[in-house]
């Protein structure tokens, strides 16, 4: 039995530029830089106390994480755009990915406990990975599989591959697929002892670059099989062409500099796609502006297209929103999507000196026309996990 098409039918992101997929567009397109100081907790103490954090959002249930407040806020954009009613709601997935959950509910917990206090019970409940699907198939009556995934930075495309992978196997006709994570004081301590954090700007690809910089937010995709979407005349954004995921097998942190792992998930989405590396324009990068991660990943590009390499246009999201963790992957596609309806590649921003380790087309500073017909993105987490996804431009065939 042949695989159906799988296709994006909804949208929807809360990220540090905007809470609607038309601000967080707008905001990359615009270059603008969405980092700032961080106001959750005291950052001071930290090598660097800015990030990206989300702005003018009203918490709907003030005793809820944040982290499950975005990504219910973005399924909610996600279902109006794929105008999902009841009936259609019901025969649905989720898989949903987090990297740290409601962990300042967590942080919470573990307080009152270091103080010998009795914790709120609902403060655990709340840091659990699974409460923001929990409370998406409560709340909409979604019937099909749940999941939640935790795959460090690389869950927000691996949730989209597997809701996917559920639909191609018969499981569910479409599934609500994607990322989210908050800024709070024990995961940034955590982040913060990993060194991987620059204390001035984030610059990926640049030669005086030194880090990364951390951020929250919720990417949400509504993922079908073609079938059902033409069935219901829906409003199809791009079609999932292929997708892989895979792991380094090398250490809990550092990465496998010879980045064989990310070469081969590359290799591995596009041959599951059926596609050839020249048939690719465009690259949304993990780009986490890390001295280590751009250099692996130029190299990883060049061993997967060779030559064609040099003809990408390849952007990195994180240089205006920062690393959204769990959400980083869906938003990036997101914006890969928006990339291919509107044939605008967004900047790279703050590049200022060329590295001959990081010589491909980063689209610098700013934003780009481009027709646009195949993109591939790239995600990549803290232990060595890898996803990639081929997206395609729908154009009606």
């Amino acid at each position: 039995m042949s695989r159906p098409r799988i296709v994006i039918t909804g949208l929807g992101a809360i990220a540090p530029n905007g809470n609607s997929v038309a601000e967080f567009w707008a905001g990359l397109c615009a270059g603008r830089d969405a980092l700032g100081p961080i106001t959750h907790f005291d950052a001071t103490p930290f090598r660097n106390p800015n990030g990206g954090e989300v702005k003018n959002f009203t918490m709907p249930d003030p005793a809820a994480s944040r982290a499950r407040a975005y990504a219910l806020a973005a399924i909610e954009q996600a279902i109006a755009d794929a105008r999902l009613d009841a009936e259609a709601l019901s025969a649905a997935g989720i898989v949903l990915a987090t990297n740290f959950g409601g962990c300042e509910h967590g942080e919470r917990f573990l307080a009152a406990r270091i103080r010998r206090e009795a914790p709120d019970p609902a403060w655990l409940a709340e840091f659990d990975f699974h409460a923001a699907a929990v409370a998406a198939v409560r709340r909409w009556g979604l019937r099909g599989p749940s999941a939640t995934l935790s795959l460090s930075c690389a869950s927000g495309v691996a949730a989209i591959g597997y809701a996917a992978d559920l639909i191609g196997e018969g499981r569910c006709q479409r599934a609500i697929a994607g990322g989210y994570d908050e800024l709070a004081l024990m995961s940034y301590s955590g982040l913060s002892a990993l060194r991987a954090i620059t204390p001035e700007t984030i610059r990926p690809f640049d030669k005086n670059r030194q880090g990364t910089m951390f951020a929250e937010g919720a990417g949400i995709v509504v993922v079908e099989s073609l079938e059902s979407a033409l069935a219901r005349g829906a409003t199809i954004h791009a079609e999932v062409l292929g997708h892989a995921m895979n792991n380094d097998a090398f250490h809990m942190t550092a990465p496998d500099t010879s980045g064989k792992g990310i070469i081969a998930v590359i290799r591995g989405a596009l041959e599951d796609a059926g596609v050839n590396p020249s048939d690719v324009q465009h690259v949304n990068a993990h780009g986490t502006g890390t001295p280590y991660n751009d250099k692996i990943e130029t190299a990883a590009i060049k061993a997967v297209f060779n030559a064609h390499a040099y003809k990408l246009a390849i952007t990195a999201n994180k240089s205006m929103i920062g690393h959204t963790c769990g959400a980083a992957g869906t938003l990036e596609s997101i914006a890969t999507i928006k990339t291919l309806q509107t044939g605008i590649v967004p900047p790279t921003i703050h590049y200022e000196t060329p590295d001959p380790e990081c010589d491909l087309d980063y689209v610098p500073n700013v934003a780009r026309r481009c027709d646009v017909r195949l993109a591939l993105c790239n995600a990549y987490g803290i232990g060595g996990t890898n996803s990639a996804i081929v997206l395609a431009r729908w154009e009606g065939g």
